[in-house]
């Protein structure tokens, strides 16, 4: 009875949790026309608007400024409203100022989308299918789209390209000027290659955070099952009973890996804004102030 559910405890190898499995490919499968990540990207983009756009409609409406309002707009239209004016108004209104508005609709996608993403890989959707279904040749379809270096990757040169393009449209002299920090011409030689270097740090930082918090979770929870499988076959009966031991520990990284969907998603879209703010925003008003105290 508990040979199909051998995938889901883990069976021996926690690293095959991770890995990319392809679906669809070319006849001498060199190339990958769709794996799990394409169709958790797929299903996490129709899973996203499903939550946003019902929201969105109900929220434009106006209600939700009583009691009364609130209850006819709907639990998860307020829990949406609720995310997105903490994000608007408390986390990036004092760094991008009167341009927030400007830029909270990229900023929400990110947050939303990632969110999602992060979600859905902690539905067993791939052991289910693998283990009990015997989809994709046992493999399962499913896992988690942000587990994938390829994908958080997407995300941030996505946003790596949004925030430097909006920089050098709001203030192209300004953009370039942030790079000398202010300092002395001849330091210049030297502050110039690390706020260089810097630029191209940040999305590979913003990349590499993503997918290691999202596969060092799900490695552990495999890893923890698989202990589970390991003394069934150990001490039998017994063994499910000591057993209990590494699955409640699974059970305390499950809850703890929800927090981190929450909190990879928060930071990705922070981290964000922060450096958006830097080149539209703050280098932008101290060249400003710089000009008035030169007329001055």
């Amino acid at each position: 009875m508990i040979e199909p559910l051998i995938p889901v405890l883990g069976a021996s190898n926690p690293v095959g949790h991770v890995i990319d499995r392809p679906l669809i490919t070319s006849p001498d499968g060199a190339i990958w026309y769709v794996s799990n990540v394409t169709v958790m990207l797929a299903l996490a983009t129709v899973v996203t608007m499903l939550i946003v756009i019902p929201a969105a409609r109900r929220i434009a409406t106006g209600k939700g400024r009583t009691v009364d309002d609130m209850r006819a707009q709907g639990a998860l239209a307020n829990f949406v409203e609720a995310v997105c004016l903490y994000l608007r108004d408390e986390i990036f209104r004092p760094i991008l100022g009167d341009q927030t508005d400007k830029f909270m609709p990229m900023l929400w996608t990110f947050f939303w989308f990632i969110l999602v993403c992060n979600a859905l890989g902690l539905v067993p959707l791939v052991d289910v299918t693998g283990g009990l279904l015997g989809l994709n040749h046992g493999h399962g379809i499913g896992g988690t789209a942000t587990q994938s270096i390829w994908v958080t990757s997407a995300l941030a040169v996505t946003a790596f390209l949004y925030w430097n393009i909006n920089g050098l449209i709001k203030d192209t002299k300004g953009y370039f000027a942030h790079l000398t920090q202010g300092a002395p011409w001849y330091i210049w030689p030297i502050i110039v290659p690390v706020e260089i270097l810097g630029t191209f740090i940040k999305p590979f930082a913003l990349a590499l955070r993503l997918f290691a918090n999202m596969t060092g979770g799900h490695v552990l929870m495999a890893a923890l099952f698989g202990f589970v499988l390991s003394l069934f076959k150990a001490f039998g009966v017994l063994g499910l009973g000591i057993g209990l031991i590494p699955l409640l520990g699974a059970v305390a990284i499950f809850m703890l890996e929800i927090l981190v969907a929450f909190l990879q998603a928060f930071i990705f879209t922070f981290l964000t804004g922060l450096f958006l703010g830097q080149l539209v925003v703050h280098h932008h008003e101290e060249h400003e102030e710089h000009s008035a105290a030169v007329e001055h």
